[in-house]
């Protein structure tokens, strides 16, 4: 007789530790997340899960990289394998087993280096199957199951084992979200049909749409979209199967209804620059004071962040997070890490350009500062404006943000 299983769900970390810089949206916490997790693993020992799985996105592999030959970037090859292998020992040291998925800011290489040895994608635990599917983006960034995948699905739903299962996977097929970047399998229909129709199904664990979806019943298969860890309030989810039941709970680490408040120094990337070599490069030097000012920033408690700006028309979005990728780099020449970037748009943009923002959008210079606030807890009061133009300074001054002159320093 199956379960009771209890599973601990977390999904979409977008790690970076030995990377420099962070995801392109600053609200995903990249930098913050070997902390966290280690709080997440004091939740692991008390609530003692029979399994922990993390559906996709553990580290957030820059785009040059992600996106080219691995050959052409060995750096990112050396940091994000360092990455991933950070990751694997944590979840080596936990008292439980664990699986792991990978998702579509994984690079596949640098993924399988760190977890092929040993990798578990398919076992049978508390009289459940738990299946693991290793899909990837594979027609204008939406994902479908094909390939071997697609021979392991056919396979579980119709072989002799009629045990009830658990799929595990990075991409949506129920409930149906509609949004700007493609969060379903372009086969979900199929996958949902084949899943239900086979009655064997009891569970499917999703990440990638970092909101997050109530859980959702048809016939006997529950699927549960789990909001994202790598945002505050970093939350999870708990689910117990029983024989007739599946509950999830909800958790997070964070409490309250806001972040906890803080400092940061915004650096607008206008006057911290000395010269922009050519993208392909990788390197922007950057001006001899600014080494200077990122310290002082980090020995008062200050986050560092980027002030990026940003032209959709003339500069698609990844190559805009390359480039403040390098600048990133380049910071960590002095001895100091960029915590995040924010790309900030013209007010003047147009429809052509606003149809190349991310699906999140970008905020123009009057929406930046509150907009910061609000994701990272900052206390407006306690910030400080380097560089970024008359704009820039105009709205911090409006939202009681000091300048701060780098010859000051």
């Amino acid at each position: 007789m199956p379960g009771p299983l209890t599973i601990l769900h977390a999904t979409d970390l977008h790690l970076r530790r030995h990377l420099p810089g962070s995801s392109g949206h600053a609200v995903r916490r990249s930098r913050e997340i070997p902390p966290l997790l280690a709080r997440l693993g004091r939740v692991v020992r008390e609530r003692r899960p029979d399994l922990l799985v993390l559906t996709g996105d553990l580290v957030d592999v820059p785009h040059p990289f992600l996106h080219g030959r691995a050959d052409d970037h060995p750096e990112m090859m050396a940091e994000s394998s360092a990455d991933y292998a950070l990751l694997r020992r944590w979840l080596d040291g936990l008292p439980c087993p664990w699986q792991v998925v990978p998702g579509n800011h994984d690079h596949p290489d640098a993924f399988a280096r760190a977890f092929a040895p040993g990798r578990i994608v398919e076992r049978t635990l508390r009289g459940f199957r738990i299946v693991g599917f290793d899909d990837w983006e594979v027609d204008a960034d939406q994902a479908r199951r094909v390939g071997e995948p697609r021979t392991r699905f056919e396979r579980v739903l119709a072989d002799g084992d009629a045990t009830p299962q658990v799929h595990l996977q990075h991409y949506l097929i129920r409930p149906r979200v509609e949004y700007r970047y493609p969060l379903m399998y372009g086969d979900a229909p199929d996958l949902a049909a084949a899943i239900e129709r086979s009655g064997r199904v009891r569970a499917v664990l999703s990440g990638h749409w970092h909101k997050g979806e109530a859980p959702l019943t048809a016939g006997v298969t529950t699927y549960s979209v789990c909001p994202t860890f790598c945002e505050w309030p970093h939350r999870f989810r708990i689910l117990t199967l029983g024989r007739e039941r599946t509950e999830i709970e909800t958790l997070a680490l964070g409490g309250g209804d806001r972040p906890v408040r803080r400092s940061a120094v915004f650096l607008g990337l206008d006057r911290i620059v000395d010269r922009a070599l050519p993208a392909a490069t990788g390197t922007i030097r950057l001006d001899p004071l600014v080494g200077h000012l990122l310290r002082a920033a980090v020995a008062d408690g200050r986050l560092p962040l980027l002030v990026f700006p940003w032209e959709p028309r003339r500069q698609g979005w990844r190559a805009a997070q390359a480039a403040a990728d390098a600048v990133a780099r380049s910071a960590r020449a002095t001895g100091t890490e960029l915590d995040a970037a924010y790309f900030v748009v013209p007010p003047t943009l147009d429809a052509a350009g606003r149809d190349r923002l991310p699906a999140e959008g970008a905020p123009q210079a009057d929406q930046l500062f509150p907009l910061a606030a609000r994701e990272l807890g900052l206390d407006l009061a306690r910030c400080a404006l380097a560089g970024g133009g008359d704009a820039l300074a105009a709205a911090a001054s409006g939202h009681g943000v000091r300048p701060f002159s780098l010859t000051d320093r």
